[in-house]
């Protein structure tokens, strides 16, 4: 959740946050606080049997796993527009693994 400067007030829909890589033990932290700090959080991975173990004790409402290649540009839109479908839209894309990623225009 964030504060909306323009109109001075607090948004009340949280923040969605993609976190790529996560299926490490630094991404699993990683998920672990957005989670406990209200965020709605898309876990990828390129691993489906990972992911999914990373969803035990959270809700759907709050974690959703995509298997994916984050640096394939096709996969990555995809895999957006599933969280946006799920959660909202994306407020944040981070790479667990500190890599870049290609430039890709989320908005079409």
């Amino acid at each position: 959740m964030h504060h909306n400067a323009a109109s001075g007030t607090d948004d009340s829909a949280p923040d969605v946050v993609v976190v790529l890589n996560a299926d490490d033990p630094s991404g699993r932290e990683i998920v672990r606080i957005l989670v406990r700090n209200g965020h709605r959080v898309v876990v990828c991975g390129r691993h489906a049997t990972d992911l999914t173990r990373m969803l035990h004790g959270y809700g759907a409402d709050q974690v959703m796993a995509i298997a994916a290649d984050a640096s394939d540009p096709r996969q990555l839109r995809e895999l957006c527009r599933r969280a946006t479908d799920r959660f909202g839209t994306v407020t944040t894309i981070l790479d667990a693994a500190g890599s870049q990623m290609p430039r890709l225009r989320l908005a079409s």
